[in-house]
């Protein structure tokens, strides 16, 4: 084992967001309050929100120390959602439309979600309803929970496409973003959604976008590389914190480590080191970054970066390839010492 191997080791045991069950279990207590008032408060989102779904950084079981923040599908059933037609944006690769005029088959879809003349549904008014949704169970309700082992304040924050909860206590705080996600029904698979995202497009358009998911296909592909892969990706977040890129999100590492499963083969990852691995998805963040295109995985076409202007371009892709000429030379190096490779992971 090279010093380089051992010492990401030690960095990654350094970083690890320690497994508490105090942590998981006050989230999960606040998480399953908020939705059971919304469920109280609005009997439509009842009928329609039975199903939550934990993704991002908690679900694949890669955070760091200093995370916080927890992200939370909402999955939405629609009642005639096997009907729902999918029209594909032709200009905007990944995004689509949700065609209702199928699927109409209750007043709130035919006269507030859908009510425009194509039956597309609409971004805006989904977004009107749950924002209303959130507030009136929060002010109905109450805003304090008692989890047993804390007592949380909470707080309602609209933001993008997520709907976020802040929880504080005297001791410790943490957020959720929760993030509506329609079911829909594709060849293959029972998990996909469509997840409301806008994409600069002419007129009003940009409106009544979608973006294709598949969390839980994600989940596996990282799942089945073990260990190894979750370990790196810990060290590419603790590498993005220490060069203050806060734009590079854990889903672009994990859009990277699936592609390179993919390509590999995900046994064939498992089984390599992890400065191996780290090494490798940095490579490939940077050859992302130096293209200016960073493929969504449900769809190449779909560039997942293209939302940072060309000022965060460069300074992005200079400071992932200087880490990167520094970092892969350090394998070869026998005297390299733990502070000289701590110092890339450290803020």
């Amino acid at each position: 084992m090279s010093n380089f191997e051992y010492y990401l080791q030690e960095i990654v045991s350094d970083v690890s967001c320690p497994n508490d069950p105090i942590d998981n279990s006050d989230f999960v207590a606040v998480k399953d309050y908020v939705l059971e008032i919304m469920r109280l408060e609005d009997s439509y989102f009842d009928d329609i929100c039975q199903n939550d779904i934990l993704f991002g950084s908690a679900a694949h079981n890669v955070r760091i120390f200093n995370d916080d923040e927890f992200d939370v599908l909402m999955e939405l059933q629609f009642p005639a959602h096997t009907h729902i037609k999918q029209v594909e944006c032709k200009d905007r690769p990944g995004f689509m439309y949700l065609d209702f005029s199928k699927a109409c088959s209750d007043n709130m879809v035919a006269y507030t979600l859908a009510n425009n003349n194509l039956d597309y549904l609409s971004q805006s008014c989904l977004k009107s309803w749950l924002d209303n949704v959130f507030k009136a169970a929060l002010s109905n309700y109450g805003k304090v929970i008692n989890t047993g082992y804390e007592t949380y304040t909470l707080r309602y924050l609209w933001r993008g496409i997520t709907y976020t909860i802040y929880a504080k206590s005297p001791s410790r705080s943490f957020s959720i973003d929760f993030v509506p996600a329609v079911k829909i029904v594709r060849p293959n698979s029972n998990t996909w959604h469509a997840i409301p995202k806008q994409k600069a497009g002419s007129g009003n358009t940009a409106n009544f976008t979608f973006m294709l998911s598949d969390s839980q296909a994600e989940l596996q592909h990282v799942k089945r590389c073990g260990r190894t892969m979750r370990d790196a990706l810990r060290l590419l977040q603790a590498l993005r914190n220490s060069k203050d890129l806060p734009k590079l999100r854990c889903y672009h590492m994990v859009s990277v480590a699936i592609w390179m499963a993919r390509q590999m083969g995900h046994s064939n990852v498992a089984v390599l080191s992890v400065s191996d691995v780290f090494l490798m998805l940095l490579s490939d963040l940077c050859d992302a970054f130096m293209d200016g295109h960073l493929s969504y995985v449900w769809d190449s076409r779909m560039n997942l970066i293209s939302h940072l202007t060309p000022a965060e371009m460069s300074r992005y892709t200079s400071d992932l390839c200087s880490a990167y000429n520094t970092l892969k030379s350090y394998p070869h190096q026998p005297n390299l010492s733990f502070g000289r490779c701590q110092w890339h992971f450290s803020n």
